[in-house]
């Protein structure tokens, strides 16, 4: 019997696949789609190579003049320099944020600054509908490619008139369904699986292989979930429909709702309902905590004054010229801290409303998979907002770390040196690169798992009422004479 009903799903499986394969809609689709792919694929390579050389070129001129300066340690951290975010492949695969946010970061001394140089900035006309990439293709065009494919699938048999035929020779329901779903899936994976090897190829030859492989596999079996869920969802549409016309026209609605007005709309209620504060009232809160102290009535002279007599006290000196070390470089060092636990301070504010922001997202894709999907590719992708955050976590620690080494060198060596204290390109070329690093993989899904619950869930759902409900009334409608 078990390998009767083999033979019967092999035969329905093959039989869908060859009308799919035999029809010239689906293959001029697939052949576009397959353009697309190519087009996309040049793309991204193209910007990743510019990208990575522009970068590369960029860090090696600043780590150039960082190492041949010969001046004041606190005019080299004035002078300051520049930090990139790291880009590999998978960036350019989705770059989610990255187009948006900033991917520079300027150290400068008494002023703490964000990631900027967005590649939006004067490209609005050409980021406003975002970039053809691969991750668009995969979450937008091969979607509808299904839900087109799959929502005439059981409604063309009923306008055929060969519904009835099937189920006079004994062919259930539930089989035929399921012969439908699954055939229109494998056609999908076998339109994507190329595009899979190819990335495979192109991330083998990457430098970042060995870390960013095991991404990759998660974006893949995240999409494979989402290409099934889309495909239940218009078997789901053409069991219920009474014609093809009408399943046509309710998988466009549910393509568009969920793929263009629903993300706009939670997107906009997100932003209205967690509005973060601008950044010139930011910049204003930040200099007047940091001018009149976090509470309002510590003013920088009497801060920089209680300092100076602390350090006194300690060192049981009369006056500053008894210390053993510059105080001049331990001041700056003390009010460079102080402007950072202000700036921390806001930031924390700003950071919570992002957050909830986020959160919402998380508990809005639940109820539509594509936010799930969308935001589960740019996680894996690093170019959502952690990554963003994580970047600039670690730029930040690197350069309160660099700024307080260069500050301490003054406060410790300069005491005994008369006219301007200076070092030379062998202190500076000692000072460790930046080495920007992406979170750990686990730590990247641990985050997103609720997006991959989410898809899982909708399959299972989905799966549950093609079994038990549309079969039985698909049954109902078209009992044999």
């Amino acid at each position: 019997m078990k390998k009767n009903e083999f033979a019967t799903w092999q035969m329905l499986i093959k039989k869908e696949l060859l009308v799919v394969y035999r029809n010239k809609t689906m293959l001029i689709s697939t052949v576009m789609i397959w353009t697309l792919f190519i087009a996309a694929t040049i793309c991204t390579f193209l910007d990743y190579q510019s990208a990575h050389k522009q970068r590369t070129e960029a860090n090696m001129l600043f780590r150039q003049q960082w190492e041949h300066q010969q001046r004041n340690p606190h005019d080299a951290a004035h002078f300051g320099t520049y930090l990139f975010k790291t880009i590999n492949l998978l960036n350019v695969f989705d770059t989610g944020l990255d187009d948006y946010a900033g991917n520079t970061y300027r150290i400068e001394a008494h002023v703490q600054h964000e990631p900027a140089a967005a590649n939006a900035i004067g490209n609005d006309g050409s980021m406003r509908f975002g970039r053809l990439t691969l991750a668009l293709i995969m979450q937008l065009l091969i979607p509808l490619l299904i839900l087109f494919i799959t929502s005439t699938s059981i409604t063309s048999e009923k306008e055929n008139g060969t519904l009835k035929m099937l189920l006079a020779q004994g062919l259930s329901t539930s089989r035929l369904i399921w012969a439908k779903a699954i055939s229109s899936y494998l056609f999908i994976v076998a339109v994507v699986l190329p595009i899979f090897l190819l990335m495979f190829s192109m991330l083998f030859i990457s430098p970042d292989f060995t870390i960013l492989l095991s991404r990759l596999l998660w974006i893949i079996l995240a999409f494979l979930l989402y290409f099934l869920f889309v495909a239940l969802l218009g078997t789901l549409i053409s069991a219920w429909s009474s014609n093809s016309g009408k399943a046509l026209l309710t998988a466009l609605s549910c393509w568009i709702l969920m793929s263009i007005i629903s993300p706009k709309l939670l997107t906009g209620i997100a932003d209205r309902s967690y509005s973060s504060m601008s950044r010139a009232a930011f910049t204003d809160l930040v200099e007047q905590g940091y001018r009149k102290g976090l509470n309002g009535h510590d003013p920088y002279a009497e801060r920089g004054d209680r300092f100076v007599r602390n350090i006194l006290k300690n060192f049981h000196a009369d006056s500053i010229s008894e210390l053993p070390f510059n105080i001049e470089g331990l001041t700056l060092q003390y009010h460079e801290h102080y402007r950072s636990l202000v700036f921390n301070h806001y930031l924390a504010q700003v950071e919570r409303q992002f957050d909830k922001q986020q959160n919402f997202l998380t508990i809005a894709g639940i109820f539509n998979p594509f936010l799930s999907i969308k935001r589960f590719s740019m996680a894996l992708s690093g170019t959502d907002y952690y990554h963003q955050q994580y970047f600039f976590k670690q730029a930040q620690t690197y350069r309160n770390h660099l700024i307080r080494k260069l500050n301490m060198q003054l406060a410790w060596h300069s005491k005994s040196v008369e006219g301007e204290y200076t070092v030379g390109p062998q202190y500076f070329a000692q000072i460790k690169n930046f080495d920007n690093r992406l979170p750990p993989i686990i730590k990247v899904i641990q985050l997103n798992k609720i997006a991959l619950y989410a898809i899982a869930g909708w399959i299972l759902l989905l799966a549950t009422l093609l079994h038990f409900i549309a079969s039985r009334s698909l049954a109902r409608h078209y009992e044999p004479a």
